[in-house]
């Protein structure tokens, strides 16, 4: 059993929804927190906890830091499914280290080792490493959905390259980046997987028609990309990935770029897509 603590930013994307299932559904893993990070981050722990309630989790679900580390806003918060959650009065970035401090005593609190995955922007990483350091010690592993080699930046490095550097320096992380986490699952497939009956099932599904109709597609059968969940899916089937030690720089954007002298981390280079599907499409039909 894999004990696991989930940092997202659920509520942009569908594919955090798909990774808390997964968290709450895979007889492998267990959800031992969430934490939610950038923007709304009061909104994005009600959907989490809504999700975690109606799939019969009992996890402690907290909000993090809604700004950056070096409290320059970005591009904000791509909204989407946040729209589901009730009008809850936003959260100050000028108390994000008090958040921080108290998702550092839940995690002592857990009592045990368990493993670390951001599958958001890194800032809470970052900010629980360099105020609580004795915590990485109870961190078995830290897991980033993060990265791209030699590209664009990806989301998760380009909302805080600083949190990422943090991150990188201090904790060494397993990076699974867009090469090895962009498989898909299409409308017609996720839909059909889904059992609308379940209480989370029904919940996931509000959620990812309420993410199409924001990026006015209801209609149409753009595929999921299961960026998180495949992310998630790394702790407990390793065999269908390829992990490589690798040493990155992380440019002031957000880039990385391969160089000798840069932040040793592994880096997930592929993964097999295959192995993954069928356990991706257990969690959305609730099958194991």
């Amino acid at each position: 059993m894999v004990k696991v603590w989930i940092d997202t930013d659920i509520g942009d994307d569908i594919d955090d929804a798909v990774a808390l299932l997964c968290a709450a559904r895979h007889p492998e893993l267990q959800l031992v927190g969430v934490s939610t990070v950038f923007g709304r981050v009061e909104t994005r722990a009600w959907l989490a906890q809504e999700l975690l309630s109606r799939a019969g989790v009992d996890a402690p679900v907290l909000p993090g830091c809604a700004r950056p580390i070096t409290g320059k806003d970005v591009a904000g918060d791509k909204w989407s499914y946040n729209v589901l959650a009730p009008d809850l009065p936003p959260l100050s970035p000028a108390d994000d280290d008090a958040r921080a401090d108290a998702i550092a005593a839940a995690m002592e609190n857990v009592g045990e080792t368990f493993q670390l995955v951001t599958i958001g922007a890194m800032t809470n990483a970052a900010k629980l490493v360099s105020r609580h350091p004795s915590l990485a010690q109870q961190w078995q592993k830290v897991t980033c959905m993060a990265g791209r080699l030699e590209g664009d930046p990806e989301w998760n490095v380009y909302c805080d390259p600083p949190a990422a550097k943090i991150v990188l320096n201090k904790l060494a992380p397993t990076m699974v980046g867009l090469e090895a986490s962009s498989s898909t699952l299409s409308k017609t497939d996720v839909e059909r997987l889904v059992d609308s009956a379940d209480p989370a099932s029904a919940l996931f599904l509000e959620c990812y028609r309420a993410y199409r109709n924001a990026r006015q597609d209801p209609d149409d059968d753009r595929p999921l990309t299961l960026f998180d969940p495949i992310t998630l899916l790394s702790l407990v089937t390793p065999q269908a990935f390829n992990f490589q030690e690798v040493r990155v720089a992380i440019d002031a954007e957000g880039r990385l770029r391969l160089t000798d002298d840069g932040f040793p981390v592994t880096y997930v280079l592929s993964s097999d897509w295959r192995r993954l599907k069928p356990v991706v499409e257990a969690v959305l039909r609730n099958a194991f």
